[in-house]
């Protein structure tokens, strides 16, 4: 299941992330970042943004970001969060019994806060993984 896939799924998050303007840009970003194929519409937007011709096959390593207040960029990086963590395996790079960490980076404690309350929002609001013990997750240090 591809990070669009999840975004698109009613029982996922497509309550999250309604089609409107705005989060059809962040779509376009998000199958640039995870190097996904397009939509036609998607090109279109991809190339007015970046100014690129060719798109993406594989997915990036890094990613930096110039986007405005208020432009969705918490929610985004909850999502990814959570889809890295939910949706991806990482057998091949831990240890039997090791727990992996997905550090998200915020400009402050109140940023980070915001964003570690979608990610519970994003799990919460999910059936299939509001069963994932909140215990397991740490809040940002306060």
């Amino acid at each position: 299941m591809t990070i669009l896939d999840a975004v698109a799924d009613p029982a996922l998050f497509a309550s999250a992330f309604p089609h409107t303007e705005s989060w059809d840009a962040w779509r376009t970003f998000l199958a640039a970042c995870f190097g996904l194929p397009m939509a036609k519409e998607q090109l279109g937007l991809y190339r007015q943004h970046t100014g690129r011709q060719s798109v993406p096959t594989s997915p990036a390593r890094e990613a930096w970001l110039v986007v405005g207040r208020r432009g969705g960029k918490s929610r985004i990086a909850a999502l990814v969060a959570v889809y890295l963590a939910c949706f991806r395996s990482y057998v091949d790079v831990l240890a039997p019994g090791e727990r992996g960490t997905l550090p998200i980076i915020a400009a402050d404690r109140r940023q980070a806060r915001t964003v570690f309350r979608y990610v519970n929002g994003l799990l919460d609001g999910c059936r299939m993984l509001a069963s994932t013990s909140p215990g397991e997750l740490s809040p940002p240090e306060c």
